[in-house]
């Protein structure tokens, strides 16, 4: 059997600029159809490293993060969302209308012609669509295909559907967020897709580099909530079996660690303090003039100090604080080797030296040009090539349905008058 060449390690060597996208997975064709976070992640993560990556989008309103904001001027347009344009660079896109027998026709094309597919869609629409492996497997025996759901395609749960914070609920994570006495928090930002769309993408991978020895392809049962589960309540778990001690939340301190272990107020906002090892403590100490209070027994033991007297200590600690800025006290903690970080705003990031060269610029119709997050990696003597911005919809049709599949121009033409693309 002859297998398609795809590039899994470096095949040039020369360093140009700054830019975003490697040949890493030069020749890999990834077809995606998904919306939200999680499978638009994942293939951003598999284009980002060169994958050719096809992304499906629903005709007339596309992918639903075209909906979301923020949006550029706060003007709502379904070109010029960041969540949606972050998400889905560097990837091609063309409209589909899979209710059709004739779009359900063009898939299966599409997929034979694949070495990956990803799709999040909800397990009955999956089933309604005839999009479940089973339905597909026939097509290619080596694709393999990844479908990320938010309670996997097996259990109880199999057909329930979820946001965010559902899945976040769900997974263990809201019971250990927040403060003792109020009501469990979630995560400022939405996070669960991201978490589900990179388990998906190192999943594609380990069967991409199972599939060069075997030859075969796999289907990949992505469960989200089983994404944060697995990650966050690992700890949790083991917690639970050796000190018989179940999750607190504990606000913005964290327990069962010497003061300082938290994030305190200052002149211009916050600060992380923390100084596990004596010798760090008594350099806080220092700075701070060697306060009386810090001289008291009781708070001698700084584990018990934490965790009986934290609010009190504060009290003590953002009075000198708030004399310095976030900077000021950066500089001091540097020079006396203390643990301490900035609590810094999405502007602070942007703007810092050492991680401004993470921040992308990518021109596009309607936006112009604006920033965005690059890879948080960096491949020495790789190289890497300007970023392309997400597709605007149904860019890339007659690309693809003409230059790929041989679609002849009027026949495109009658495609869009069927309500087909």
């Amino acid at each position: 059997m002859a297998y398609k060449t795809v590039y899994l390690y470096p095949t040039y060597l020369n360093i140009k600029g700054n830019d975003v996208t490697y040949p890493l997975l030069k020749g890999l064709q990834v077809l995606e159809f998904g919306e939200s976070i999680s499978a638009p992640y994942c293939g951003k993560l598999l284009a980002d490293m060169g994958a050719n990556v096809l992304k499906i989008e629903r005709i007339s309103s596309g992918d639903s993060t075209r909906e979301y904001g923020p949006f550029l001027n706060d003007d709502p347009h379904l070109e010029r969302s960041g969540l949606y344009l972050y998400l889905n660079s560097n990837k091609k896109g063309i409209t589909l209308n899979l209710e059709t027998p004739t779009g359900m026709e063009i898939f299966h094309e599409l997929f034979t012609e694949s070495d990956v597919y990803i799709q999040n869609l909800h397990p009955l629409e999956m089933d309604h669509l005839g999009l479940a492996w089973e339905n597909l497997k026939h097509l290619n025996q080596e694709i393999v295909m990844a479908s990320i759901t938010p309670f996997g395609l097996t259990g109880p749960y199999r057909n329930w559907k979820a946001y965010d914070i559902n899945l976040a609920a769900a997974g263990g994570i809201c019971q250990g967020l927040g403060v003792a006495t109020k009501e469990p928090l979630t995560f400022g930002t939405p996070e669960v897709g991201y978490f589900a769309g990179a388990s998906a993408c190192s999943s594609i991978m380990g069967a991409m580099l199972s599939k060069s020895v075997s030859g075969l392809g796999q289907h990949i049962d992505i469960a989200e909530v089983e994404s944060m589960a697995g990650i966050y309540n690992g700890p949790e778990a083991l917690m639970a079996v050796y000190q018989w001690r179940v999750t607190r939340r504990t606000g913005h301190h964290a327990l069962d660690f010497p003061y300082p272990n938290c994030i305190l107020r200052c002149k211009d906002g916050f600060v992380f303090v923390g100084a596990p090892e004596g010798r760090q403590w008594r350099n806080l100490l220092d700075l701070m003039g060697n306060p009386d209070w810090a001289k008291e027994d009781r708070f001698r033991n700084r584990t018990s100090m934490n965790n009986e007297y934290a609010e009190e200590v504060d009290s003590y600690m953002e009075q000198w604080l708030s004399n310095y800025t976030k900077n000021e006290l950066l500089d001091m903690a540097l020079d006396a080797q203390i643990p301490l970080a900035p609590v810094r705003g999405f502007d602070e990031v942007r703007n810092d030296p050492s991680l401004s060269s993470q921040f992308i610029p990518i021109s596009r119709d309607y936006t112009g040009e604006v920033s965005y997050p690059g890879t948080p990696y960096n491949l020495v003597g790789l190289e890497h090539s300007s970023p392309c911005p997400a597709p605007t919809l149904g860019q890339h049709n007659m690309e693809i349905y003409c230059g790929q599949l041989g679609y002849t121009p009027e026949e495109l033409t009658k495609l869009y008058q069927a309500e087909i693309i």
